[in-house]
């Protein structure tokens, strides 16, 4: 029998179907009937709790050349669906405030830990607990994979491979601006080449989603086992609580539609990963570090999005271990992060001498940097003499610029407070504010122009080497 008649006739007994549904008499012996009774032959009808992830209560009919499945419940309405899809529009809601989308390749418990750190915070908080907790997840060996084990896979990403590469390298050598900017238009050139069949005049949300919907489609026939099934059963609003596959999709699509692709005037976020404000120089805080892995996955989530497009299926949803490609990758990055890091010092020794800081880049204000060697320094040249004087010691953080820190020191009887500096070379203002809790200012490296930028400043000013802390009350006062 043609597959054409089968399914029209399967049409014909789910109408009959559903009439009947709300008096509860179905059975799968009626059903077997009424498929004979409109010539379908070898008819087999049973219960079937149908569905890869949530399960959709069904009699399922299987008769010679195709199967079918006839649900119990309605398209919308089940409060048991109801309550899922309540859960999946709260979830959803949780990753648009952090401007993301449900993520693959990610275990469900640490995707758990992450939405419940963000519930009832502010978005600007929610955005720092997201970069934390995603900062263990898209790991420098785990973009590494996504480049070199499922990019490849995807026909639309093959010749952005390269591209991905070398962003990834200059990345971790110190290149964050120029990582991320080449990686944004990538989005566009990939969609764009995975529905090259549609018309060349298709808008870029006409794009989002022919891709989308197909690859939702591809995963709604599985999640139903290829079987015919009613088309509202297989679409986006039955599946989005059902299916988790269907739900990484439409977060994606949804991702793409209200922040990456989101027009000027209508973008809302603080991440500011938006294609016309990069296209446009709007703004340059789409530079920030955390975006370039927020770009590896987006990409390789575009794989996995074509993988389900064209049901080609090359790209899993577990994520691969990782094989000697990758893991030369990741060791590549490794030696140009190590290379980067010993020329910021150097960069940083050079600019000290001559009292200034390194100039601030779009992606590396130098605080980082500053604050590990004024405390290194700190706790070597300043708080291990104090120590050995017999002073205890208390240690404050750094200020928010790393330009100093104090250190606190007390004898039982005598209390003293003492700036450490990061340059001779300071602000008066800061010296003069200092002066007024501190009874001594020290500072990292040679004498720059000490008595000008101490100007006015009474207590005592000088280079934190060779500095001797004063004795402590017992030894003033022996016996």
């Amino acid at each position: 029998m043609h597959s054409k008649s089968i399914e029209e006739k399967f049409k014909g007994l789910w109408y009959r179907f559903i009439n009947s549904r709300q008096s509860g008499d179905l059975t799968p012996e009626l059903l077997e009937k009424w498929a004979g009774e409109c010539g379908l032959t070898n008819q087999v009808a049973t219960f079937q709790d149908v569905g890869v992830f949530n399960k959709t209560s069904s009699i399922v009919l299987t008769v010679d050349g195709g199967k079918a499945c006839f649900p119990l419940v309605p398209a919308s309405g089940d409060e048991s669906w109801k309550a899922r899809r309540k859960a999946h529009d709260e979830q959803a809601a949780l990753w648009n405030k952090v401007e993301w989308f449900a993520p693959l390749w990610v275990p469900v418990g640490k995707i758990n830990a992450l939405l419940s750190s963000v519930k009832n915070v502010s978005k600007e908080r929610a955005i720092d607990l997201f970069n934390y907790h995603t900062s263990t997840l898209y790991t420098v060996p785990f973009q590494a994979v996504c480049i070199e084990q499922i990019m490849p896979f995807a026909r639309s990403l093959r010749e952005i491979v390269p591209l991905a590469r070398e962003a990834y390298l200059g990345a971790y050598s110190g290149y964050w601006a120029v990582s991320v900017g080449v990686l944004i238009p990538a989005i566009e050139g990939s969609l764009t080449r995975m529905v090259s069949g549609i018309s060349i005049h298709s808008t870029i949300e006409q794009k989002i989603d022919y891709a989308i919907n197909r690859a939702i489609i591809t995963a709604a026939r599985i999640h139903f086992d290829h079987m015919w099934i009613p088309r509202e059963y297989l679409t986006c609003d039955y599946l989005f609580g059902e299916d988790e596959r269907v739900f990484v999709f439409e977060t994606f699509r949804r991702w793409l539609k209200s922040q990456f692709f989101c027009s000027t005037e209508n973008y809302q976020g603080i991440t500011w990963l938006n294609r016309h404000m990069f296209a446009h120089g709007s703004v340059s805080t789409w530079q920030e570090p955390a975006n370039f892995a927020r770009m590896i996955v987006a990409l390789t989530t575009l794989a996995a999005i074509e993988s389900w497009y064209d049901e080609s299926h090359h790209v899993g949803l577990w994520l691969p271990a990782m094989n000697e490609a990758s893991t030369l990758l990741w060791q590549q990055a490794l030696l140009r992060a190590d290379n980067q890091m010993k020329l910021k010092i150097a960069e940083q020794q050079l600019y000290h001498q001559h009292g200034r800081l390194v100039p601030e880049m779009p992606t590396d204000d130098g605080v980082l940097l500053r604050k590990a060697h004024l405390t290194q320094q700190c706790m070597n040249d300043l708080v291990r003499p104090l120590r050995d004087a017999g002073w205890n010691i208390r240690v404050n953080e750094t200020d928010d610029k790393a330009l100093y820190m104090t250190v606190e020191a007390s004898d039982g009887r005598r209390r003293l407070k003492i700036a450490l500096l990061y340059s001779c070379a300071t602000d008066n203002d800061l010296y003069r504010e200092l002066a007024e809790a501190c009874e001594f200012i020290l500072y990292l490296g040679a004498p720059y122009h000490q008595d000008q930028y101490a100007h006015g400043v009474s207590v005592h000013v000088g280079p934190v080497l060779g500095w001797q802390p004063p004795k402590t009350s017992g030894e003033d006062n022996p016996g």
